[in-house]
């Protein structure tokens, strides 16, 4: 994995790896993929500010998040679909985020148990959460999660209908996922993908299940699953009932209005995550980056805010730090990760933003998370005539 230098390079290898219609998947937006592009497009416009003459030898990534010590400030976000792009993916990118010391959220809809997951994220082990119909059934997974040493409930709220995503039909990629003349031939042009996915999956007890849904609605991932976004009915009223319930650190993912995580404070929440979904929801939505400032300013000291869409450099992640945010979550990077090669390809995305990080740092002066504030951001000054 060395001679991958960047998440572009691990990107491509990912690319190369995986049939067209789950890179797709993976790595596109929605709709026009407007929202998905402003997310790089606002992270790249904003400059940092470059300091000289610092004594900058030893630098010191660590933080604080949600309560535990970290020794980077970045954690994986949930993301459902790496049972899928490699065998065993989640428990891969767990693995991988335990050894470096990170929290990892594991997703409502993977096919890993919430246990085999807990044993692994050693960096701490948050649950990721889409409320159903049957609030009942959403309550008994996050009671599961609890007993399991899950320190974090993270709602995603931002999904009340599902995506518009056309280049899935276009790829003949669909949830359930079926044996479409298109996709086939996807697939079979994916000789390395298939044997080590798919064919081991079979050879090893059948396609992955939805191991952390109740009994009734889980099912092999070639079944009809049940609604995989939040159900339409959902409102503050249920996000206060699981307050009520959940002990742990609770956290709204999807908030990008001032006024919802002032809400999210009065209900109890201990964080938000500004996120528009890494584009894939909203295409009109704002990018994540130019939402942060007003969710920082509306959440002062009565809210930790994590920041999720676009990070693919260092830099970036410097970005949402001078910007308010107590750290990132990295999505797709981790993806790309275990397609390319498991999970030594996670901790080379990992290895890779830990070093870009230390030295945009250093470049800029700072020499602690804490140290990293507005003053870092590098405003224009008019000149005259």
């Amino acid at each position: 994995m060395t001679r991958h230098l960047n998440i572009s390079d691990i990107r491509e290898a990912a690319r190369r790896r995986l049939p067209k219609a789950f890179f797709e998947f993976l790595d596109r937006g929605t709709e026009d993929e407007e929202a998905m592009v402003a997310n790089r497009a606002a992270l790249s416009a904003l400059r940092l500010k470059p300091a000289v003459l610092k004594d900058v030898r030893r630098i010191d990534t660590s933080t604080d998040i949600l309560g535990r010590k970290s020794p980077l400030p970045f954690a994986i976000a949930p993301t459902g679909s790496a049972g899928m792009l490699a065998w065993r993916g989640e428990l891969a990118v767990a693995r991988a985020a335990g050894r470096a010391g990170i929290p990892y959220t594991l997703a409502t809809s993977s096919t890993s148990t919430i246990e085999e997951i807990a044993a692994v994220a050693t960096g701490g082990m948050w649950l990721q959460l889409y409320v159903w119909d049957d609030r009942e059934a959403s309550l008994e997974i996050v009671d599961r999660a609890a007993r399991a040493g899950a320190e974090a409930l993270l709602i995603t709220v931002d999904t009340p209908v599902m995506a518009n995503r056309e280049y899935n039909e276009r790829n003949g990629f669909s949830f359930p996922v079926k044996p479409r003349p298109l996709l086939v031939a996807d697939i079979l042009s994916h000789p390395r993908w298939f044997a080590g996915v798919l064919a081991k999956y079979w050879m090893t007890g059948g396609m992955p299940h939805y191991a952390n849904y109740p009994r009734a609605m889980s099912g092999p991932v070639t079944q009809a699953p049940p609604r995989r976004a939040n159900s339409a009915s959902v409102t503050w009223d249920d996000i206060g009932r699981f307050r009520d319930r959940w002990r742990g650190k609770l956290v709204l993912k999807g908030v990008l209005d001032p006024a919802d995580a002032v809400r999210a404070a009065d209900i109890g929440a201990d964080a938000v995550v500004v996120s528009n979904h890494g584009g894939r929801m909203f295409d009109a939505a704002p990018s994540s980056i130019e939402a942060l400032p007003g969710v920082v300013a509306a959440a002062g000291d009565r809210l930790d805010v994590l920041f999720d869409g676009g990070i693919r450099r260092g830099t970036d992640i410097m970005r949402a730090l001078a910007l308010g945010a107590r750290a990132v979550l990295i999505g797709r990077a981790p993806l790309y990760g275990v397609a390319a090669e498991g999970e030594a390809g996670v901790a080379r995305v990992i290895e890779i933003l830990a070093d870009e990080l230390e030295r945009s740092m250093a470049l800029a002066g700072t020499t602690s998370v804490g140290a990293i504030s507005r003053d870092c951001i590098w405003c224009s000054q008019p000149t005259n005539g």
